[in-house]
């Protein structure tokens, strides 16, 4: 059997393990006084979603509100979400509302775990986003990884260029990546229930701004 982890528990094992992954605050109430507290927490703009292990598609189910600016609009969302999230999911158990940090546009990179049922767990890394599914420009190693296998992995990809000649007059520290994919090889490695750990943006941003990732998830075997 397998469970999933739900983004906030995703995201707090990552983070112990070295993995920079966007701040998250859960609300369990719309109260005003408890809007306010995330708020202040976090700083506008944020973002909202539903947080179910029983929902894995949340943009599909209008479960997902990107660009609040205000309490009031998070009242709103929070109502919304929930509304949506019962209708579209009614035996969805739901833990609440997920208020996240919403961060600027960066460059995209997927990277993650998979399972293969003959060689065991395999990492990836490659363009993120959008990217993913059209141009499969992944690279993929037999864990554990040493720090010579995460830079080549990355030169294996278009990520490459990136990181050499910049993008848009912006350049890139590959060590965040490089330091990422040896904290996710460390983490199954001393998790060897982990099935698959997905984290797609993993978001750069140069000049300095460091890079986190923003959607996480980790499946276990139960």
């Amino acid at each position: 059997m397998r469970k999933v982890l739900n983004e906030l528990e995703s995201g707090r094992l990552l983070r112990r393990y070295g993995i920079p992954v966007v701040r998250s605050e859960v609300l369990t109430s719309g109260e005003e006084k408890v809007l306010e507290e995330a708020a202040e927490k976090l700083g506008f703009p944020v973002a909202m979603k539903i947080l179910s292990d029983d929902i894995q598609h949340k943009t599909d189910l209008g479960c997902v509100r990107l660009k609040i600016n205000s309490v009031a609009e998070m009242s709103g969302a929070y109502e919304e979400i929930l509304a949506n999230a019962k209708a579209g999911a009614p035996k969805a158990d739901i833990q609440g509302v997920l208020v996240q940090q919403m961060l600027p546009d960066g460059f995209e990179v997927l990277m993650g775990v998979s399972t293969d049922p003959q060689f065991g767990p395999v990492i990836m890394v490659g363009l993120g986003g959008i990217y993913v599914e059209l141009l499969q420009a992944v690279s993929l190693r037999m864990l554990p990884i040493g720090r010579r296998d995460a830079e080549e992995m990355i030169e294996e990809t278009p990520l490459a260029k990136v990181y050499r000649e910049g993008l848009r007059g912006v350049h890139y520290d590959k060590e965040e990546l490089t330091s990422a994919l040896l904290c996710l090889s460390r983490l199954v490695s001393e998790h060897p229930e982990i099935a698959e750990i997905d984290v797609n943006p993993f978001l750069l941003f140069g000049e300095g701004k460091k890079a986190v990732g923003v959607d996480a998830m980790v499946v276990i075997h139960e």
